[in-house]
């Protein structure tokens, strides 16, 4: 190889070992004379889209009992606890009652208040019954008589007070006494008036507020009333008892603690994967502790919230059968429906990194050309292409490694579908 480089003696000599191993010999492979001097050999793939074999199972635990701690919502002296340790309640089961009498108390003086306001209301509503009316109008005649009365001393004492017969002083008290039974008068025209008209919008909307605020006070006290028995919030056995009779029970403390039997799975779902899978949707379940088969497992919750690191999302699925025959721990597998997507795909080999930039070589058969790409995910095999590459173009795979943008080759061999 006397006269040749050292890259090129390289290339002639991984060409040669290509050809030899090719099971049907190719044109020009014989012998290093039929290729040009400087022509690099290379083997090249058609470039199409694909689907990119993405993983398809999640993998999880079996999460064992589930613990709930049983709370008061209020505060009260225990009356009776009806809960021992071991023994197995039903969710809604009463466990511990409270002294109630305070509490339905409250709830009288409630629904006491609740009547006063929803009668005032009603007795609006209805207006001025015929009695008041009657006094009202006979109010009015007094007031008309008065007044009367009044007009006639005023001009009398008028009259006296111009002959010189009275004091101001007399006048003046005559003019008020006149004023005030005017007053009285229009008072009395006026209550009239508003018991035929009924009462204002704003008086109804203020005692229909009234209702509504002493109806939300019978609510809460009877729900105060409600609170004073204590049930089970989930089914289960029981594991701890902290309270006892005679003892005062503060919301927010833990009373007793309920184990539930219900194991689940919870795997860990990509990101890329999650839509694909729905709540109430089956998938196929594999323990290998407990049976090498798969079982169909239903998916009761999806966690709208990622790992911050794995990017994962958690999901719980049901067992089925004897709860007892699942151990908290059992590695699970879980197998997702297909999300792979048709995509510009390479082999992971056609790749060359030269520095932070990645760039495949294509070819026309003739030359190489250096073509930037931007790349995506990968399962081991073939990358994905995001830009830079369209199917059908010839992308090098063997050779490619010593190429430079526009060196001559000779394509010795085209491979499809990666054969």
């Amino acid at each position: 190889m006397k006269g040749l480089t050292r890259n090129q003696s390289f290339a002639k000599a991984a060409a040669l070992a290509l050809c030899a191993s090719l099971v049907v010999p190719l044109a020009g492979c014989s012998t290093a004379a039929s290729t040009a001097p400087g022509v690099q050999k290379v083997v090249v793939e058609t470039v199409g889209q694909s689907g990119l074999k993405k993983a398809h199972m999640a993998v999880g635990r079996v999460m064992g009992d589930t613990e709930s701690a049983v709370m008061s919502k209020i505060s009260g002296r225990v009356v009776r606890v009806q809960a021992e340790i071991g023994q197995e309640v039903k969710a809604g089961q009463p466990l511990i009652f409270l002294d109630d009498k305070d509490y339905n108390a409250a709830l009288a003086q409630a629904i006491a208040g609740l009547q006063g306001a929803e009668a005032r209301l009603a007795d609006t509503q209805k207006g001025t019954r015929t009695q008041q009316r009657r006094q009202i109008e006979e109010k009015i005649q007094s007031a008309k008589a008065a007044l009367d009365n009044a007009k006639l001393n005023l001009d009398r004492v008028k009259a006296l007070f111009a002959s010189g017969a009275v004091s101001q002083s007399q006048l003046d008290a005559a003019s008020l006494a006149y004023t005030q039974a005017e007053t009285a008068y229009q008072s009395a025209l006026q209550e009239l008036s508003l018991s035929n008209e009924g009462a204002t919008k704003e008086t109804l909307a203020s005692l229909q507020a009234t209702v509504a605020q002493m109806r939300a006070a019978v609510e809460a006290a009877q729900l105060n009333k409600n609170n004073t028995v204590i049930t089970a919030p989930i089914s289960g056995k029981i594991a701890a008892k902290n309270i006892h009779e005679g003892e005062t029970a503060a919301p927010g403390v833990p009373l007793l603690t309920i184990v539930s039997r219900e194991p689940v799975v919870e795997a860990y779902v990509p990101e890329d994967q999650i839509n694909s899978i729905k709540v109430g949707q089956t998938l196929k379940v594999r323990i290998e502790q407990v049976s090498s088969e798969p079982f169909d497992a239903k998916v009761l919750a999806i966690s709208p919230m990622a790992n911050a690191v794995s990017k994962e999302y958690p999901v719980k699925l049901s067992l089925p059968g004897d709860p007892d025959q699942w151990k908290s721990g059992m590695y699970a597998e879980v197998t997702l429906p297909d999300a792979s997507s048709k995509t510009v795909t390479v082999p992971d080999e056609a790749i060359v990194k030269r520095g932070s930039e990645r760039i495949v070589m294509v070819t026309d058969g003739k030359k190489a050309m250096a073509r930037p790409v931007i790349t995506g995910a990968s399962d081991g095999t073939n990358v994905e292409i995001l830009s830079g590459l369209q199917a059908g173009e010839k992308v090098i795979v063997v050779g490619q490694d010593v190429l430079k943008d526009g060196a001559p080759v000779q394509v010795i061999n085209e491979k499809v579908n990666g054969k």
